[in-house]
C-alpha cells in the first residue's frame, strides 16, 4: 500500500479519537481515583447532574482529554493525549490499531486540513474533507451535537456517589447511551452503551468516562477511560513545520 493511502485509511481512526472524546462512558472497573474509597452518597438526583454538565460543556471553547484502554476492547485508537478546540482544530498524539499492528500517530488538524506523521517521513497534509462523512472534528464541543447534547441523551441515569476524581470532588452518575445519540460521534456504534460520568460539583464540568466495551477477539469486555482536563484553555494550534 503506498504512503498516501496508508494514511488516508489512518485517517478515520485518528479522527474517531476526538469523537470518542464526546462520548465514551461505561461502566468499567476501576472507577474514580477514588472510587470505593472516601465515596459518599449522591448530592443530588442524576438529571441535575447530567442537566448541569450539558450546560457546563456547552459552553467551553477548549478542553484536553486523555484516552486509555484495558483489556483490548473492541475501539481503533487505543489511546491519545489530545487538546481539541471548538472550532474543531485539534493537536496531539494517538496510538491506533492497524491491520494487526499499533501505531503511533502525531496528528494536526487545522481548518480544512489534516497533518498527520506516521513517523515514516515526516508530517503529510490530507484534506479533512476526505473523513467528513466519517466524522466532523467540529462536532465534539458543538452544543447541538457533541458533549453537551449526549450527556442530555442518556436513558437510565442513576446518581450513585460523590467522590474524588483527580483530586477533585465529582458526582458519579450511571447512564446508558443511546446509538442513536452517539452514532454521529463514534463511527460504527451499534449498540447502546452502559456507562458511568464523573461531573465536577464545583463547575459542574464532566471530568471523566469510562465504559466497557466488548472485547476484540470476543472473550469478555475491556475498558477505555477518557480523562477531560484543561478546560478553557487558550491553545494555539498551528500547522506543523
Amino acid at each position: 500500500m503506498s504512503r498516501r493511502r496508508y494514511l488516508a485509511a489512518l485517517l478515520p481512526a485518528v479522527l474517531a479519537l476526538s469523537a470518542v472524546s464526546g462520548c465514551d462512558d461505561g461502566g468499567g472497573k476501576g472507577g474514580g481515583s477514588g472510587s470505593g474509597s472516601g465515596a459518599s452518597a449522591p448530592r443530588q438526583d442524576a438529571g441535575t447532574t447530567l442537566k448541569q454538565a450539558s450546560d457546563a460543556m456547552a459552553k467551553l471553547s477548549s478542553v484536553r482529554f486523555n484516552l486509555s484502554t484495558e483489556d483490548n476492547p473492541q475501539i481503533t485508537v487505543k489511546s491519545g493525549d489530545m487538546k481539541l478546540l471548538k472550532n474543531g482544530d485539534a493537536d496531539g498524539t494517538v496510538q491506533v490499531a492497524q491491520s494487526g499492528n499499533t501505531v503511533e500517530l502525531k496528528l494536526v488538524s487545522l481548518g480544512d486540513s489534516v497533518y498527520i506523521d506516521a513517523g515514516t517521513g515526516g508530517w503529510r497534509k490530507v484534506p479533512k474533507m476526505l473523513a467528513a462523512t466519517m466524522y466532523d472534528p467540529s462536532a465534539v464541543l458543538d452544543p447541538d451535537r457533541g458533549i453537551a447534547k449526549l450527556l442530555t441523551s442518556v436513558t437510565s441515569p442513576k446518581a450513585e456517589a460523590t467522590e474524588k476524581v483527580n483530586g477533585e470532588e465529582a458526582d458519579r452518575v450511571a447512564v446508558v447511551l443511546p446509538k442513536t445519540a452517539i452514532g454521529g460521534v463514534i463511527p460504527g456504534v451499534t449498540q447502546d452503551i452502559p456507562g458511568k460520568v464523573w461531573v465536577g460539583t464545583a463547575d459542574h464540568r464532566l471530568l471523566k468516562v469510562q465504559g466497557r466495551l466488548p472485547r476484540q477477539g470476543g472473550g469478555g469486555t475491556g475498558t477505555v477511560t477518557i480523562d477531560f482536563t484543561e478546560f478553557d484553555k487558550p491553545y494555539k494550534i498551528v500547522a506543523p513545520k
